[in-house]
């Protein structure tokens, strides 16, 4: 009896750890069930033939090692790498030949300068032919008095009827004598490209600028150089070899020379209108010699940013 009660105690205890073995046995196999899936690739998410997933790196605020994004660059423009410094020029107008519309005066001419807003030209007025007539459609600025007309010269100032004040149709030469202005903007030599004689140009455009000096003693006057003429143009039998960037050139230095003896301001328009053989840019001009909308817009961007 003894024996057997001996026995009877000892069975439940080794049936306990039978089942304690069985207990951990099972928490075992659970464990390692959740780490293959807690451990599981991202790819196994990726449906059958997906490329594996990746993950963007996080947004900590500090910069990444070898993370590169490239953009592809403009034509002609250099790929920048990432910390590669980049400049920003003031003017990127490389300095025109001496022996083209814009190389005339280059030395003399208006310097860049910051850009003012339009009220700059509230209390100006330009006078021109129908070049100025495309930059009063076109440039953007309103506002602004405008006294041209189609074909107009430099003797036509003083004859043609042409600018309005009140009422009144009255030559640009009178007209400076009733109105009032504080600056005032010149854009002659067009159509006297075909004139034999510099002098006669000359001694006409003297006559404006000695017009408004004396009617408007405190009016700062800016003579606008001409814009040259596209090779289209120049090389066309069509006008008998009138319009060509060699009567430009020449009739700019008489210009350039006038501008000094007056004390005036030059003002070099043709920087941005000339390719490298001094000619308009093809793309500026539909029949050789008058702006398009974009390039009047050009030319008015460049006269707000070259001031005194």
């Amino acid at each position: 009896m003894a024996a057997r009660g001996n026995h009877s105690r000892r069975g439940p205890g080794g049936g306990a750890t039978a089942v304690k073995l069985i207990l951990v046995l099972c928490v075992v196999l659970v464990m390692v069930a959740a780490g293959s899936t807690l451990f599981k690739s991202p790819a196994a998410e990726n449906e059958p033939g997906a490329p594996p997933a990746t993950e963007a790196p996080a947004d900590s605020g500090e910069p990444v090692d070898n993370l590169v994004t490239t953009t592809p660059p403009e034509s002609g423009q250099p790929a920048v790498t990432p910390g590669e410094a980049t400049s920003h020029p003031t003017s990127n107008i490389p300095r025109p030949a001496e022996n083209t519309a814009a190389g005339i005066g280059a030395d003399i001419a208006v310097p860049a300068s910051g850009a003012v807003d339009d009220s700059y030209f509230a209390d100006a007025v330009f006078i021109g032919n129908s070049r100025t007539q495309g930059l009063q459609m076109y440039g953007g600025v309103t506002g602004t008095t405008f006294w041209t007309n189609v074909g107009l010269t430099v003797s036509d100032v003083f004859t043609k009827q042409i600018a309005q004040v009140g009422s009144q149709w009255l030559t640009v030469a009178d007209a400076l004598k009733q109105a009032s202005y504080s600056k005032v903007y010149i854009m002659l030599g067009m159509n006297e490209l075909g004139w034999v004689y510099e002098s006669v140009f000359k001694d006409d455009y003297g006559r404006i600028i000695d017009t408004i000096q004396e009617s408007h003693p405190d009016a700062t006057i800016y003579v606008q150089s001409i814009i040259p003429v596209s090779h289209w143009k120049e090389t066309s039998d069509s006008d008998n070899g009138t319009y060509t960037n060699a009567n430009v050139i020449r009739l700019q230095k008489t210009l350039v020379e006038l501008c000094g003896e007056k004390g005036v301001n030059y003002v070099n328009v043709a920087e941005v209108m000339q390719d490298t053989d001094g000619c308009l840019f093809a793309e500026a001009t539909q029949d050789g010699t008058h702006l398009t909308p974009e390039y009047c817009k050009i030319w008015m961007d460049y006269l707000r940013t070259h001031t005194v």
